[in-house]
């Protein structure tokens, strides 16, 4: 090797060219530029993601309890999904709707949503999915849930306001099956059956409204105070509504319909005939003048029954010298009143798919207000969802708007959510910057 190198010529290096030097050191400065760009970008993406993924976890202060702006409900009610999360994380404010949706074929896969009255926001309602989708009542105002058990005897009703997510609880004194019926346009008092119950039938789903149906007494309560009166000479009601005012209510028992005042004192008893029941919450019209009933089934109610098929609801007058509206056929369920003249109901197509429409008594006339989503996309996309226990803000109904439907908010997505996308994005923008560095090695 010395021989080879001494055998090289002496001459000097050619020169280098003019300015060689500064474009070396500009291009070794521009190359350190970018790379340097490159990982504050994928590291500001990681950033961004975790922040849009983790942010929405963040409780949100409650929104108001009365905006001042007329309700609405969508033209359009948004599909089912699991990503939906619940009154409890992220309150909604006021609601136009209550219903149970999805399917339980082969997973029991049923939310208990509520619908936004002034946005698209949809949430579950924490305390019907604990107590197993027990049966609730949405206020007139649409600003809270009155949530039983039916499941079991409980010693509580939970009181679930949507505009703050909180709970109150109701205490009952000793364990009872309960059954809420109705709730007063002032939002004053709450209807509802109660009865002892022997040792629970686990093998009947429906045990505890069967034994309340039978058995039950009704009770009135005072949501302000929470003090709950018992009247013990309506026994077995299965359905209730209250007057205009609020200082009446009708109580079905049997095929007989009890007018009482609030203090528990009968003022009439209005036959309603065989096979019929006073429509539950709204059966009373806005001016007192007749009561809506639909087909019933003596000793049952189907509060937990797919809303798949349409019937026909019938008027009974107080005063049998009252006129009536015509009966309205083909509707699914009757939900309440805009005026004594139009009412709104849902009804089923001949497709199956479910809409709200309004109706025109006096010409039975019919506007399309809303349709619920047809798709297939409960139990992982293989069951059709269907709507249970449908229910809407009678008091906000006189007002109500139809507004177009937008991308449904759905709150905060859950924690099982979250965290494995945060994770995901973390590991790619890692082996993103990790890559990067490896090719500036093999470039330099």
């Amino acid at each position: 090797m010395r021989d080879l190198f001494a055998a090289l010529p002496d001459d000097p290096a050619p020169p280098l060219a003019d300015g060689y030097l500064g474009e070396v050191l500009r291009r070794g400065r521009r190359s350190v530029r970018r790379r340097r760009i490159g990982t504050a970008a994928a590291w500001t993406a990681v950033v961004l993601a975790l922040v849009a993924v983790l942010l929405p976890g963040v409780p949100r202060p409650a929104g108001p309890a009365a905006p001042a702006h007329r309700p609405s409900l969508p033209d359009r009610f948004a599909g089912y999904s699991t990503l939906t999360s619940t009154v409890e994380r992220s309150a909604p404010g006021r609601a136009i709707a209550l219903y149970t949706f999805g399917n339980g074929e082969a997973f029991n896969m049923f939310q208990s949503l509520v619908v936004g009255a002034d946005a698209d926001t949809y949430r579950r309602v924490d305390d019907m999915e604990r107590h197993d989708l027990s049966m609730g009542l949405l206020s007139p105002d649409g600003t809270r849930v009155l949530v039983g058990d039916d499941r079991g005897a409980t010693s509580e009703l939970t009181l679930v306001d949507l505009t703050t997510g909180r709970r109150r609880s109701i205490g009952l004194g000793t364990p009872l099956g309960v059954r809420p019926l109705a709730w007063s346009p002032d939002g004053r008092y709450a209807a509802y059956s109660a009865t002892a119950l022997e040792q629970p039938d686990t093998s009947a789903v429906d045990y505890v409204e069967t034994s309340v149906l039978d058995h039950g007494t009704l009770r009135l309560l005072d949501v302000e105070t929470g003090r709950s009166t018992e009247i013990p000479s309506i026994k077995g009601p299965w359905t209730a509504a209250f007057a205009p005012g609020g200082a009446r209510l009708a109580v079905q028992v049997a095929q007989d319909v009890h007018l009482l005042d609030l203090n528990g004192h009968e003022e009439g008893v209005v036959p309603i005939g065989s096979g019929r029941g006073l429509v539950a919450g709204v059966g009373w019209s806005p001016d007192g003048r007749f009561l809506t009933t639909v087909p019933w089934v003596s000793g049952s109610s189907d509060h937990d029954v797919f809303i798949t098929d349409n019937v026909d609801a019938t008027f009974v007058p107080l005063d049998p010298a009252t006129p009536t509206p015509s009966p309205l056929h083909d509707v699914a369920r009757f939900l309440g009143w805009r005026d004594p003249d139009h009412a709104i109901a849902a009804a089923v197509n001949a497709s199956g798919r479910l809409s709200l429409i309004e109706i025109t008594l006096p010409t039975n006339e019919r506007r399309v207000l809303s349709r619920f989503d047809a798709g297939s996309s409960c139990e992982l996309g293989t069951q059709h969802c269907e709507v249970i226990d449908l229910q809407l803000a009678a008091g906000l109904l006189p007002d109500l708007d139809v507004r177009t439907a937008r991308s449904p908010d759905r709150g905060p997505w859950p924690w099982f959510v979250r965290l494995p996308v945060a994770a995901l994005l973390t590991t790619a923008a890692a082996l993103t910057w990790f890559l990067r560095r490896r090719r500036a090695r093999r470039a330099r």
